[in-house]
């Protein structure tokens, strides 16, 4: 995987290893040579990172911390566009643009996790899966707009949320 060193900076929460390859197993029906990935929040990448190297065709990250930039640079290594800007005003970049898989690992208890979110259903594809990380203590829908929940994942302080477009 092209995450293998991982940051030590406190402003960083990477996705463990345990619940990427839980969101890769689970995601792997809509793993296709054409999958185009957004990864939202994206930090070191390695949500998109792994999509990518399971078989997704393109990938597009957005990050807004401009610490993290240079290493989500470094670790992409031009296999995908990076977009610098904060979430989810970020997201006007990619008008008339669709996904086939989106992922977003927001910070903890931040507000722009749910406001993304909600804002989500122009960039997602017919049938489009959407996946958020968060504490598990937060609350984010079962259902919301044209999304339904499919399937819900917890480890440890983490959950994941898995939401189809319909």
């Amino acid at each position: 995987m092209a995450n293998k060193r991982l940051p030590s900076r406190a402003w960083m929460r990477p996705t463990t290893s345990k619940t990427r390859e839980a969101l890769i197993a689970t995601l792997q029906p809509y793993i296709t040579e054409t999958a185009a990935v957004l990864d939202l929040f994206a930090g070191t990448g390695s949500l998109g990172l792994a999509l990518l190297e399971a078989g997704c065709a393109q990938a597009v990250f957005i990050e807004g911390d401009r610490r993290s930039l240079k290493y989500l640079q470094e670790q992409t290594g031009g296999k995908g566009e990076i977009i610098s800007g904060l979430l989810p005003k970020a997201l006007e970049r990619l008008r008339g643009r669709q996904f086939d898989i989106i992922v977003a690992d927001p910070p903890y208890n931040s507000p722009e996790g749910p406001e993304t979110l909600l804002k989500l259903s122009p960039y997602a594809a017919k049938d489009g899966i959407v996946v958020f990380e968060y504490h598990h203590k937060e609350e984010y829908p079962e259902d919301f707009q044209d999304f339904v929940m499919i399937k819900k994942k917890r480890f440890g302080e983490t959950a994941l949320t898995f939401w189809q477009k319909q």
